[in-house]
Protein backbone atom coordinates (compact mmCIF):
# COMPACT_ATOMS: atom_id res chain seq x y z
CA UNK A 1 0.00 0.00 0.00
CA UNK A 2 1.04 3.69 -0.63
CA UNK A 3 3.19 5.28 2.33
CA UNK A 4 0.83 7.59 4.53
CA UNK A 5 3.47 10.71 3.28
CA UNK A 6 2.59 9.77 -0.32
CA UNK A 7 -1.01 9.70 -0.19
CA UNK A 8 -0.92 13.17 1.69
CA UNK A 9 0.78 14.67 -1.11
CA UNK A 10 -1.43 12.73 -3.42
CA UNK A 11 -4.38 14.32 -1.47
CA UNK A 12 -2.73 18.03 -1.41
CA UNK A 13 -2.27 17.78 -5.46
CA UNK A 14 -5.50 16.23 -6.10
CA UNK A 15 -7.15 19.61 -4.55
CA UNK A 16 -5.22 21.73 -6.39
CA UNK A 17 -5.75 19.19 -9.51
CA UNK A 18 -9.81 19.35 -9.66
CA UNK A 19 -11.27 19.75 -13.17
CA UNK A 20 -11.69 23.06 -14.23
CA UNK A 21 -14.73 23.85 -16.26
CA UNK A 22 -14.73 26.16 -18.49
CA UNK A 23 -17.40 27.78 -19.99
CA UNK A 24 -19.99 30.24 -20.91
CA UNK A 25 -23.59 31.19 -22.08
CA UNK A 26 -24.21 34.01 -24.56
CA UNK A 27 -25.77 36.57 -23.48
CA UNK A 28 -27.10 37.37 -27.11
CA UNK A 29 -27.80 33.44 -27.99
CA UNK A 30 -28.48 32.13 -24.99
CA UNK A 31 -26.75 29.43 -26.62
CA UNK A 32 -24.71 26.78 -24.31
CA UNK A 33 -22.51 23.79 -25.56
CA UNK A 34 -21.47 20.92 -22.78
CA UNK A 35 -18.44 18.09 -24.45
CA UNK A 36 -18.58 15.53 -22.19
CA UNK A 37 -15.07 13.80 -22.44
CA UNK A 38 -13.39 11.01 -19.77
CA UNK A 39 -10.09 11.72 -17.73
CA UNK A 40 -8.33 10.12 -20.54
CA UNK A 41 -5.34 12.32 -20.91
CA UNK A 42 -5.29 12.38 -25.16
CA UNK A 43 -9.34 12.98 -24.83
CA UNK A 44 -9.34 15.64 -21.78
CA UNK A 45 -6.51 17.47 -23.57
CA UNK A 46 -8.61 17.78 -27.29
CA UNK A 47 -11.80 18.80 -25.47
CA UNK A 48 -9.54 21.64 -23.14
CA UNK A 49 -8.55 22.92 -27.03
CA UNK A 50 -12.33 23.04 -27.90
CA UNK A 51 -13.01 24.72 -24.98
CA UNK A 52 -10.49 27.08 -25.05
CA UNK A 53 -11.54 27.97 -29.18
CA UNK A 54 -15.48 28.06 -28.68
CA UNK A 55 -16.25 28.70 -24.92
CA UNK A 56 -18.11 25.22 -24.48
CA UNK A 57 -18.15 23.95 -21.03
CA UNK A 58 -16.25 20.55 -20.35
CA UNK A 59 -17.89 18.04 -17.91
CA UNK A 60 -15.83 15.24 -16.96
CA UNK A 61 -16.44 11.36 -16.14
CA UNK A 62 -14.24 8.40 -14.96
CA UNK A 63 -13.09 6.62 -18.05
CA UNK A 64 -15.00 3.72 -18.73
CA UNK A 65 -17.27 4.31 -15.16
CA UNK A 66 -21.49 5.32 -15.38
CA UNK A 67 -21.92 8.23 -12.57
CA UNK A 68 -25.80 9.52 -12.43
CA UNK A 69 -24.53 12.84 -11.25
CA UNK A 70 -22.23 13.21 -14.26
CA UNK A 71 -25.50 13.56 -15.98
CA UNK A 72 -27.01 16.13 -13.28
CA UNK A 73 -23.80 18.02 -13.76
CA UNK A 74 -24.95 18.42 -17.77
CA UNK A 75 -28.52 18.86 -16.89
CA UNK A 76 -27.02 21.93 -14.38
CA UNK A 77 -25.67 24.08 -17.07
CA UNK A 78 -28.89 23.71 -18.99
CA UNK A 79 -27.13 22.86 -22.73
CA UNK A 80 -28.42 23.34 -26.11
CA UNK A 81 -25.98 20.25 -26.82
CA UNK A 82 -23.56 18.17 -26.03
CA UNK A 83 -20.49 16.88 -27.62
CA UNK A 84 -19.27 13.37 -26.55
CA UNK A 85 -15.78 13.23 -27.21
CA UNK A 86 -14.42 9.51 -27.04
CA UNK A 87 -16.26 6.06 -28.25
CA UNK A 88 -18.57 4.22 -25.97
CA UNK A 89 -15.63 2.68 -23.76
CA UNK A 90 -14.33 5.97 -22.89
CA UNK A 91 -17.75 7.50 -22.71
CA UNK A 92 -20.04 5.26 -21.88
CA UNK A 93 -23.62 4.86 -23.88
CA UNK A 94 -25.59 5.36 -20.84
CA UNK A 95 -24.91 9.33 -21.02
CA UNK A 96 -26.49 9.19 -24.29
CA UNK A 97 -28.94 7.29 -22.98
CA UNK A 98 -29.59 10.06 -20.17
CA UNK A 99 -29.10 12.75 -22.45
CA UNK A 100 -32.11 11.99 -25.23
CA UNK A 101 -34.67 11.28 -22.27
CA UNK A 102 -34.40 15.01 -21.72
CA UNK A 103 -34.45 15.85 -25.12
CA UNK A 104 -31.12 16.81 -25.09
CA UNK A 105 -29.56 16.87 -28.40
CA UNK A 106 -26.05 15.01 -28.38
CA UNK A 107 -23.65 13.78 -30.56
CA UNK A 108 -20.41 11.37 -30.20
CA UNK A 109 -17.27 12.07 -32.00
CA UNK A 110 -15.04 8.85 -30.93
CA UNK A 111 -13.39 6.48 -33.21
CA UNK A 112 -12.46 2.76 -31.78
CA UNK A 113 -9.13 4.34 -30.29
CA UNK A 114 -7.75 7.80 -29.06
CA UNK A 115 -6.17 8.04 -32.49
CA UNK A 116 -9.12 7.92 -34.63
CA UNK A 117 -11.00 9.98 -31.95
CA UNK A 118 -8.39 12.53 -32.23
CA UNK A 119 -8.58 12.77 -35.67
CA UNK A 120 -12.25 12.60 -35.61
CA UNK A 121 -12.81 15.65 -33.42
CA UNK A 122 -10.19 18.34 -35.28
CA UNK A 123 -12.30 17.20 -38.51
CA UNK A 124 -15.76 17.87 -36.61
CA UNK A 125 -13.94 21.08 -35.06
CA UNK A 126 -13.12 22.38 -38.61
CA UNK A 127 -16.72 21.86 -40.40
CA UNK A 128 -18.59 22.61 -37.26
CA UNK A 129 -16.72 25.59 -35.73
CA UNK A 130 -14.83 26.68 -38.71
CA UNK A 131 -11.40 26.40 -36.98
CA UNK A 132 -7.99 26.82 -39.18
CA UNK A 133 -5.25 25.31 -38.08
CA UNK A 134 -1.47 27.10 -38.36
CA UNK A 135 0.97 23.96 -38.42
CA UNK A 136 0.34 20.87 -36.40
CA UNK A 137 1.62 19.53 -32.83
CA UNK A 138 2.55 16.25 -32.75
CA UNK A 139 2.66 14.14 -29.44
CA UNK A 140 2.49 10.31 -28.82
CA UNK A 141 -0.72 9.72 -27.74
CA UNK A 142 -0.04 7.40 -24.65
CA UNK A 143 2.38 10.45 -23.22
CA UNK A 144 0.29 12.61 -20.45
CA UNK A 145 3.38 15.10 -20.16
CA UNK A 146 3.93 15.35 -23.76
CA UNK A 147 0.08 15.74 -24.36
CA UNK A 148 0.11 18.45 -21.77
CA UNK A 149 3.06 20.42 -23.28
CA UNK A 150 1.37 19.84 -26.79
CA UNK A 151 -1.89 21.36 -26.12
CA UNK A 152 -0.17 24.50 -24.55
CA UNK A 153 1.73 24.89 -27.71
CA UNK A 154 -1.59 24.07 -29.86
CA UNK A 155 -3.59 26.61 -28.12
CA UNK A 156 -1.05 29.47 -28.40
CA UNK A 157 -0.28 28.93 -31.91
CA UNK A 158 -3.87 27.90 -33.35
CA UNK A 159 -2.40 24.81 -34.32
CA UNK A 160 -4.22 21.04 -34.93
CA UNK A 161 -3.44 18.36 -32.13
CA UNK A 162 -1.76 15.44 -33.56
CA UNK A 163 -1.37 12.00 -31.70
CA UNK A 164 0.93 9.29 -32.78
CA UNK A 165 2.17 5.89 -32.30
CA UNK A 166 4.43 3.80 -34.57
CA UNK A 167 1.95 3.06 -37.28
CA UNK A 168 0.64 6.15 -38.08
CA UNK A 169 0.91 8.08 -41.03
CA UNK A 170 2.31 11.02 -40.40
CA UNK A 171 2.50 12.41 -44.07
CA UNK A 172 -0.95 11.45 -44.87
CA UNK A 173 -2.24 13.36 -41.96
CA UNK A 174 -0.26 16.62 -42.54
CA UNK A 175 -1.84 16.21 -46.32
CA UNK A 176 -5.26 15.58 -44.48
CA UNK A 177 -4.93 18.90 -42.44
CA UNK A 178 -3.11 20.77 -45.19
CA UNK A 179 0.00 22.09 -42.93
CA UNK A 180 3.44 21.61 -43.33
CA UNK A 181 4.76 22.60 -40.21
CA UNK A 182 4.75 20.84 -37.48
CA UNK A 183 6.32 21.08 -33.30
CA UNK A 184 7.12 17.46 -32.25
CA UNK A 185 6.84 16.67 -28.52
CA UNK A 186 8.25 13.83 -26.79
CA UNK A 187 9.40 12.84 -23.54
CA UNK A 188 11.75 10.10 -22.81
CA UNK A 189 8.98 7.77 -22.71
CA UNK A 190 8.46 8.06 -26.12
CA UNK A 191 11.35 8.75 -28.04
CA UNK A 192 11.18 5.77 -30.43
CA UNK A 193 8.01 6.34 -31.41
CA UNK A 194 8.80 10.27 -32.29
CA UNK A 195 12.37 8.75 -34.13
CA UNK A 196 9.92 6.97 -36.36
CA UNK A 197 7.59 10.52 -36.71
CA UNK A 198 10.86 12.78 -37.99
CA UNK A 199 11.76 10.64 -40.77
CA UNK A 200 8.00 10.95 -41.69
CA UNK A 201 8.44 14.63 -41.84
CA UNK A 202 11.96 14.45 -43.56
CA UNK A 203 10.21 12.58 -46.37
CA UNK A 204 7.25 15.03 -46.97
CA UNK A 205 9.59 17.79 -46.90
CA UNK A 206 7.78 19.04 -43.77
CA UNK A 207 9.43 21.80 -41.79
CA UNK A 208 9.65 20.55 -38.35
CA UNK A 209 10.58 21.98 -34.42
CA UNK A 210 11.27 19.45 -31.41
CA UNK A 211 10.35 20.18 -27.90
CA UNK A 212 11.88 17.64 -25.22
CA UNK A 213 9.41 17.71 -22.14
CA UNK A 214 11.12 16.62 -19.13
CA UNK A 215 10.27 14.46 -16.46
CA UNK A 216 9.64 15.96 -13.15
CA UNK A 217 8.44 14.56 -9.49
CA UNK A 218 5.45 16.95 -9.96
CA UNK A 219 4.80 14.98 -13.08
CA UNK A 220 4.79 11.70 -11.49
CA UNK A 221 2.64 12.65 -8.34
CA UNK A 222 0.10 14.26 -10.93
CA UNK A 223 -0.37 10.70 -12.85
CA UNK A 224 0.05 9.14 -9.39
CA UNK A 225 -3.18 11.34 -8.19
CA UNK A 226 -5.12 10.03 -11.05
CA UNK A 227 -4.46 6.21 -11.16
CA UNK A 228 -5.19 6.34 -7.35
CA UNK A 229 -8.43 7.68 -7.99
CA UNK A 230 -8.81 5.25 -10.58
CA UNK A 231 -8.07 2.28 -7.99
CA UNK A 232 -10.19 3.43 -5.27
CA UNK A 233 -13.14 3.73 -8.17
CA UNK A 234 -12.19 -0.16 -9.63
CA UNK A 235 -12.01 -1.21 -5.73
CA UNK A 236 -15.55 0.44 -4.59
CA UNK A 237 -17.01 -1.60 -7.80
CA UNK A 238 -15.45 -4.56 -6.97
CA UNK A 239 -17.28 -4.29 -3.55
CA UNK A 240 -20.49 -4.03 -4.67
CA UNK A 241 -20.49 -6.64 -6.92
CA UNK A 242 -18.54 -9.14 -4.95
CA UNK A 243 -15.64 -8.87 -7.60
CA UNK A 244 -12.71 -11.16 -6.35
CA UNK A 245 -11.12 -10.69 -9.97
CA UNK A 246 -11.31 -6.98 -9.99
CA UNK A 247 -9.74 -6.91 -5.81
CA UNK A 248 -7.22 -9.00 -7.20
CA UNK A 249 -6.40 -6.68 -10.18
CA UNK A 250 -6.18 -3.64 -7.74
CA UNK A 251 -3.99 -5.36 -5.22
CA UNK A 252 -1.45 -5.68 -8.67
CA UNK A 253 -1.73 -2.47 -9.91
CA UNK A 254 -1.19 -1.03 -6.27
CA UNK A 255 2.15 -3.31 -5.64
CA UNK A 256 2.94 -1.67 -9.45
CA UNK A 257 2.05 1.94 -7.72
CA UNK A 258 4.62 1.31 -4.70
CA UNK A 259 7.33 0.45 -6.92
CA UNK A 260 6.93 3.48 -8.78
CA UNK A 261 6.96 5.23 -5.76
CA UNK A 262 10.12 3.71 -4.56
CA UNK A 263 11.69 5.11 -8.15
CA UNK A 264 10.58 8.11 -7.34
CA UNK A 265 11.92 8.73 -3.98
CA UNK A 266 14.93 7.38 -5.67
CA UNK A 267 14.88 9.95 -7.95
CA UNK A 268 14.12 8.24 -10.89
CA UNK A 269 11.18 10.33 -12.36
CA UNK A 270 11.67 8.60 -15.84
CA UNK A 271 11.47 4.91 -14.62
CA UNK A 272 8.40 6.07 -12.04
CA UNK A 273 6.94 8.01 -15.28
CA UNK A 274 7.14 4.79 -17.02
CA UNK A 275 5.23 3.03 -14.52
CA UNK A 276 2.90 5.24 -14.03
CA UNK A 277 1.79 5.04 -18.11
CA UNK A 278 1.37 1.83 -18.10
CA UNK A 279 -0.72 2.10 -14.79
CA UNK A 280 -3.01 4.28 -16.93
CA UNK A 281 -3.62 1.79 -19.44
CA UNK A 282 -4.29 -1.04 -17.17
CA UNK A 283 -6.56 1.05 -15.07
CA UNK A 284 -9.09 1.58 -18.00
CA UNK A 285 -8.95 -2.11 -18.60
CA UNK A 286 -10.21 -2.40 -15.06
CA UNK A 287 -12.33 0.23 -15.08
CA UNK A 288 -14.20 -1.44 -18.30
CA UNK A 289 -14.04 -4.58 -16.41
CA UNK A 290 -15.68 -3.06 -13.39
CA UNK A 291 -18.65 -1.11 -15.78
CA UNK A 292 -19.07 -5.12 -16.99
CA UNK A 293 -19.70 -6.33 -13.73
CA UNK A 294 -22.13 -3.70 -12.70
CA UNK A 295 -24.31 -4.20 -15.69
CA UNK A 296 -24.46 -7.54 -15.21
CA UNK A 297 -25.16 -7.98 -11.51
CA UNK A 298 -28.36 -5.23 -12.77
CA UNK A 299 -29.43 -7.38 -15.32
CA UNK A 300 -29.64 -10.39 -12.53
CA UNK A 301 -31.74 -8.29 -10.06
CA UNK A 302 -34.33 -5.74 -10.54
CA UNK A 303 -33.98 -4.09 -7.02
CA UNK A 304 -29.69 -3.68 -8.24
CA UNK A 305 -31.26 -1.92 -11.46
CA UNK A 306 -33.84 -0.01 -9.90
CA UNK A 307 -31.80 1.43 -6.89
CA UNK A 308 -29.53 2.59 -9.77
CA UNK A 309 -31.94 4.26 -11.78
CA UNK A 310 -33.59 6.07 -8.44
CA UNK A 311 -29.77 7.68 -7.58
CA UNK A 312 -30.11 9.44 -10.93
CA UNK A 313 -33.33 10.48 -10.51
CA UNK A 314 -32.38 11.50 -7.08
CA UNK A 315 -29.60 13.36 -9.06
CA UNK A 316 -31.45 14.93 -11.64
CA UNK A 317 -34.59 16.16 -9.14
CA UNK A 318 -31.60 17.75 -7.19
CA UNK A 319 -30.05 20.30 -9.96
CA UNK A 320 -33.91 21.43 -10.44
CA UNK A 321 -34.75 22.27 -6.84
CA UNK A 322 -31.63 24.00 -7.06
CA UNK A 323 -32.52 26.08 -9.59
CA UNK A 324 -35.91 27.04 -7.76
CA UNK A 325 -38.18 25.11 -10.17
CA UNK A 326 -41.16 23.12 -8.07
CA UNK A 327 -40.21 19.62 -7.85
CA UNK A 328 -42.72 18.52 -4.62
CA UNK A 329 -44.73 16.11 -6.32
CA UNK A 330 -42.14 14.79 -8.29
CA UNK A 331 -40.90 14.00 -4.63
CA UNK A 332 -43.91 12.86 -3.02
CA UNK A 333 -43.67 10.10 -5.81
CA UNK A 334 -40.01 9.38 -5.64
CA UNK A 335 -41.27 8.62 -2.13
CA UNK A 336 -43.76 6.24 -3.02
CA UNK A 337 -41.06 4.73 -5.10
CA UNK A 338 -38.74 4.08 -2.32
CA UNK A 339 -41.43 1.91 -0.21
CA UNK A 340 -42.43 0.09 -3.10
CA UNK A 341 -38.84 -0.94 -4.37
CA UNK A 342 -38.26 -1.54 -0.62
CA UNK A 343 -40.94 -3.69 -0.10
CA UNK A 344 -40.12 -5.54 -3.62
CA UNK A 345 -43.48 -4.78 -5.71
CA UNK A 346 -41.14 -3.90 -8.15
CA UNK A 347 -44.19 -3.49 -10.92
CA UNK A 348 -45.75 -0.85 -9.66
CA UNK A 349 -42.01 0.73 -9.04
CA UNK A 350 -41.08 0.63 -12.69
CA UNK A 351 -44.54 2.52 -13.06
CA UNK A 352 -44.10 5.17 -10.93
CA UNK A 353 -40.15 5.36 -12.48
CA UNK A 354 -41.95 5.72 -15.37
CA UNK A 355 -44.11 8.63 -14.34
CA UNK A 356 -41.20 10.44 -12.58
CA UNK A 357 -39.09 10.30 -15.52
CA UNK A 358 -42.01 11.84 -17.95
CA UNK A 359 -42.34 14.59 -14.60
CA UNK A 360 -38.68 14.83 -14.56
CA UNK A 361 -38.61 15.51 -18.32
CA UNK A 362 -41.43 18.10 -18.56
CA UNK A 363 -39.78 20.06 -15.43
CA UNK A 364 -36.66 20.20 -16.75
CA UNK A 365 -38.30 21.31 -19.98
CA UNK A 366 -40.18 24.28 -19.10
CA UNK A 367 -37.49 25.46 -16.15
CA UNK A 368 -34.49 24.86 -18.95
CA UNK A 369 -33.95 29.22 -18.55
CA UNK A 370 -34.24 29.17 -14.95
CA UNK A 371 -31.63 26.41 -14.59
CA UNK A 372 -29.62 28.49 -17.10
CA UNK A 373 -29.92 31.62 -15.07
CA UNK A 374 -28.69 29.32 -12.17
CA UNK A 375 -25.67 28.43 -14.25
CA UNK A 376 -24.98 32.08 -15.12
CA UNK A 377 -24.82 32.79 -10.86
CA UNK A 378 -22.99 29.58 -10.01
CA UNK A 379 -20.43 29.48 -12.41
CA UNK A 380 -20.03 33.30 -13.87
CA UNK A 381 -20.48 31.87 -17.58
CA UNK A 382 -19.92 34.73 -20.43
CA UNK A 383 -20.20 33.54 -24.06
CA UNK A 384 -20.48 29.94 -25.31
CA UNK A 385 -19.08 30.94 -28.84
CA UNK A 386 -16.49 33.26 -30.33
Amino acid sequence: MIGKKLAAILFGLLMLGMPLTVGSVSAAEGSVTVILVSDNAADKAIAEYLANETGAVIVTTTWGVYDPNVTAEIMSYAPDEVIIIGGPDAVVDEYVADLEELNINVERWGGQNRYETNLMVMEQARVKFQLQFNGSVIAPGNDSLAIQNALQLAVQNGAVIVYVNKSTNVTGVMERFQVKTATVVKTQASERVMEHVKEQLRECNCTAMEVQANVTKETVLQLMVQVQERLKTIERMANETNSTQLMQQVRVMEMTMEKANQALQAGNYAEAYRLMLGLQVRTEFGLKTANGEIKAMMERGEKVALEHEMAKLEAQISVMERAGIDVGSINTLMEGLKVAVQNGQYDEAKELMNQIKAMIKDAYRKGRQDIKDSAQKTHGMGSSRP
